[in-house]
C-alpha cells in the first residue's frame, strides 16, 4: 500500500521516518481487517532521521545515525517467522528491489552487499539504501529506505537516486506488487512439500 504523508502523520503522528514505526507491529494500524496473513508492506516518501530509535547495534555503537532529506520508505511486517528467516527475506527482497531500481529506473550498474543496495556512481559504488530487520511481538519488522535526495547530513557514501515524483510513485507501486507476489509464492511453496 502506498500512503501519503497525511496518512503517515495520521497513523504514526510523524511526517518523517524516525525509526519508531518498526518498534511495534504496525500492519493493523494501516490495513485494519484487510491485514494479509502472509505479510504486509507500506510505502511512502518522507525524510529519514533515525537517531533515538536505532535498532542496529553497530550503528548505535558507532553513532552512525540515519539521515536523508527525501527517501522512499518501505516498511514490512512478516508474521510467523524467526529473525534468521526475516533477515533472509530482507536480503532476498533487497536483491529484487535493487535489481528493479538499478535496471529499470536508474539504468546503472548495481548490486546488493548484505542488505545494502549499491549503485555505480562514476568510478565507484555508493550506498542507495538503508535497511534493518527486527523481531517484535511474534513478527519480523523490516525497513528499507531508498534515497531520493540524501542531502548534506547524509554520509559521503550515500547515493541519491534523484527519482522524479512519477518514477518514485511507479517504483513504490511496482515494489509493493512484487512484495505480495513474493510472499504469496513463498507461502505456496510451503504447501506443496511431499513428505
Amino acid at each position: 500500500m502506498v500512503i501519503t504523508n497525511e496518512q503517515l502523520q495520521q497513523v504514526t503522528g510523524q511526517n518523517i521516518y524516525d525509526g519508531s514505526l518498526i518498534h511495534n507491529r504496525f500492519a493493523y494500524k494501516f490495513f485494519k481487517k484487510d491485514v494479509n496473513p502472509t505479510g504486509n508492506i507500506v510505502a511512502f516518501i518522507a525524510p529519514m532521521e533515525v537517531t533515538a530509535n536505532l535498532i542496529d547495534l553497530e550503528d548505535a555503537l558507532n553513532r552512525d545515525f540515519i539521515y536523508s532529506d527525501s527517501a522512499i520508505n518501505f516498511v514490512i511486517e512478516l508474521p510467523q517467522t524467526n529473525l534468521f528467516g526475516g533477515v533472509s527475506f530482507q536480503r532476498l527482497f533487497n536483491a529484487q528491489l535493487g535489481s528493479l531500481l538499478s535496471v529499470k529506473y536508474l539504468q546503472k550498474e548495481g548490486y546488493v552487499d548484505g542488505d545494502d543496495i549499491m549503485v555505480k556512481d562514476g568510478d565507484t559504488f555508493k550506498k542507495a539504501s538503508v535497511s534493518i530487520a527486527a523481531e517484535k511481538n511474534g513478527a519480523i519488522l523490516i525497513h528499507v529506505g531508498i534515497n531520493i535526495n540524501a542531502g548534506e547530513r547524509a554520509p559521503s557514501f550515500a547515493y541519491s537516486t534523484e527519482l522524479s515524483d512519477i518514477q518514485a510513485e511507479s517504483f513504490m507501486k511496482e515494489t509493493c506488487n512484487m512484495f505480495y507476489e513474493m510472499v504469496h509464492d513463498i507461502f505456496v511453496a510451503t504447501t506443496k512439500v511431499v513428505i
